[in-house]
């Protein structure tokens, strides 16, 4: 009987054995940790969105932006040819460089601006829908309410009030 134990086919059988119950409780365990996956997202008080797809959507912010951009490299441009006029080459390479670093900074401010505007329409369509958090999109796995939409036409709807305070 102890030879039988012993023997290299039977301890084979056993480790087998042995791991696939070992896989199979693993398994259960993930499965029963998962819970009701089919149900999580319309429950979920997680909203998505898409930042690219609502200013794809939004050209009046698009166009704002580009025009601020600009305005403010034609600024910039004016003010380089003025200062520089009676300077040396290597005057005009640093002060080129002093400006790029302004015009990045200054890049920067707009893009800021711009974000703040998205974050703004996102927040107020979370409160409205009753969210806790707003995440990116793309950070996203799977789960979560997308709100693409509705920030987006937040958005149209604040140029929208944005240019008639203006007229």
């Amino acid at each position: 009987m102890m030879s039988s134990l012993g023997s290299k086919r039977n301890i084979k059988i056993f480790s087998l054995a042995l791991a696939g119950v070992f896989i199979l409780s693993i398994g259960g365990m993930a499965l029963m940790s998962m819970g009701d996956v089919a149900n999580a997202a319309p429950n979920s008080d997680i909203g998505v969105v898409d930042q690219q797809e609502v200013l794809q959507n939004n050209q009046t912010v698009a166009l704002q932006y580009q025009q601020k951009l600009q305005q403010t490299a034609d600024s910039m441009k004016k003010d380089f040819d003025t200062k520089s006029a009676k300077m040396t080459d290597a005057e005009k390479q640093k002060l080129y460089s002093d400006m790029s670093q302004q015009f990045a900074e200054k890049r920067a401010a707009i893009e800021k601006d711009m974000q703040g505007q998205i974050e703004s329409a996102a927040k107020a369509v979370a409160s409205k829908k009753g969210l806790s958090l707003v995440v990116e999109k793309s950070a996203v796995v799977y789960g979560g309410v997308d709100i693409t939409k509705d920030v987006s036409d937040a958005m149209t709807q604040q140029a929208a009030k944005a240019s008639s305070a203006k007229k």
